[in-house]
């Protein structure tokens, strides 16, 4: 191959970026001496040679980012030897730069046709393969090439993404670690290698070979981001936070890594902003429902809840399906005063987690706070079929049905041996204690709740409401 042709590979296969030279000033120089006059003959200035000037324009063009003039360029081009292999492999790196991946294939698979084992078709043939969802012709170019040419570094580490990306994590690492072997700083294997490690949960080695990548291409954002991983389950913090802000400032107009810098600051206290970073997301791409429901968390944690409940219903509306956030939404509903909406969504939580009872009971909890007694019991006795009569969530619904008969049920409550039903339990008994206007009893069945459960279960949540609303 010419030496004209292999640059010119180079730099597409590359996409190569020009360097902004400048020069020294030169010191002063001093006043030349005199000298004699001599005839001077003037050079001999050499024809242009249109090919040269050819590669070197679309070398240009394909350097300033402009595929699709660079392929022009080319086929005006009076180019050397344009059936020849190379120059075609040239050619449909060029058609795919433009987005001309059929022409690009149909070229590189002209090329296979006459030499079944040219290194640079068969690597960019594999890719291609891989783009069309055809994994097996794929891996199968790959596996040849890297039989014929072991050497070549950047075709072992297309087999390792290969195996990443179908979970054979053993095989990846392997292929990573062998084009490595031959070219160290093969950067493909070093994101990927960082990834399995992840996935191997080596944090402190992941670490370190994303550490490489990033010396390696200061430029690629997403190998901050996989660091940021590495380092956040490490138990960094702080490192996985500025890997991010690195991110953001190398892609400022990419939306997820605002929701993952938000989600670390929400988890380190920073509320404001992780709400300034969720609130970015969503400034950049209004679509994804995930940014508002983490921005409702945001809101919630606040106590900011008509924000909170707004962002829920934005998200809803993209995605009514989106189960994982009933419960939380009926949390904030209830807390809110809309017990009427709330009873719905704790219902629609219910539906999807039959196993989780305590839906159930907040769904008729909810309908005697809006005022729907009747409604509410009518709801419990219907659900109680699929509750064990040995349940103490049983006696609670009974309780609900016919608040009058409490029975022996707080001395029933009290000798649950699961510590965990029991504080939930109590809550649902002071909340219809509530209701019958026993504020009292209520009241120290709260501090009860509040003492023991989370801050973050709802049934905590709900007794601390309950408690400030009755102040």
């Amino acid at each position: 191959m010419n030496t004209r042709l292999l640059y010119l590979l180079l730099v597409v296969a590359a996409t190569a970026v020009l360097g902004a030279g400048g020069c020294a000033l030169l010191p002063e120089a001093a006043e030349p001496e005199p000298e004699e006059p001599v005839e001077t003959v003037e050079p001999e200035i050499p024809e242009p040679d249109p090919i040269e000037e050819a590669y070197q324009s679309i070398s240009l063009l394909v350097i300033a980012g402009d595929a699709d003039a660079a392929l022009e360029e080319y086929r005006r081009a009076e180019v050397e030897d344009p059936d020849d292999p190379d120059t075609l492999v040239l050619l449909a790196q060029l058609l795919t730069a433009a987005g001309m991946l059929e022409e690009a294939q149909q070229t590189l698979e002209e090329v296979l046709a006459e030499d079944p084992d040219h290194v640079e078709a068969l690597f960019h043939s594999a890719l291609l393969s891989g783009f069309w969802g055809d994994r097996d012709q794929q891996e199968e170019r790959l596996q040849r090439l890297v039989e014929r040419h072991p050497e070549e570094a950047r075709a072992h580490a297309a087999l390792g993404e290969l195996y990443l990306e179908d979970g054979r994590y053993d095989r990846a690492r392997e292929a990573f670690d062998t084009s490595l072997d031959h070219d160290e700083e093969e950067f493909v294997a070093l994101r990927g290698l960082g990834n399995v490690l992840l996935r191997q949960e080596d944090y402190v080695k992941a670490e370190k070979v994303l550490t490489r990548a990033i010396e390696r291409e200061p430029e690629f954002s997403f190998s901050y981001v996989d660091r940021s991983r590495a380092r956040l389950r490490s138990g960094d913090a702080v490192g996985a936070e500025r890997d991010l802000s690195a991110a953001i400032e190398l892609e400022p107009d990419y939306a997820w890594n605002y929701l993952d810098r938000g989600r670390l600051r929400a988890r380190r206290g920073r509320l404001e902003s992780a709400k300034e970073d969720f609130s970015r997301a969503i400034e950049l791409n209004p679509e994804i429902f995930l940014f508002y429901v983490h921005r409702a968390r945001v809101h919630d944690s606040l106590e900011q809840l008509e924000e909170a409940v707004e962002d829920y219903r934005t998200a809803f509306e993209m995605r009514p399906d989106y189960h994982e956030g009933y419960a939380h939404f009926a949390t904030l509903l209830y807390r809110a005063g809309d017990y009427s909406e709330a009873a719905e969504y704790f219902d629609k939580a219910y539906r999807e987690h039959r196993d989780l009872h305590e839906y159930m009971l907040l769904s008729g909890l909810s309908r005697k706070e809006s005022g729907e007694e009747q409604q509410a019991r009518r709801y419990v006795e219907h659900n109680l079929r699929g509750l064990s009569r040995d349940h103490i969530f049983h006696q609670v619904a009974r309780f609900y049905m016919t608040p009058a008969n409490e029975g022996n049920l707080l001395r029933r409550v009290q000798n649950e041996p699961d510590r965990y039903i029991r504080a939930q339990a109590k809550f649902y008994v002071a909340a219809q204690y509530d209701l019958l206007g026993r504020s009292r009893t209520a009241r120290e069945l709260y501090h009860q709740v509040t003492d023991y459960l989370h801050t973050g279960m709802i049934e905590a949540r709900l007794a601390k409401h309950n408690l400030e609303r009755s102040r």
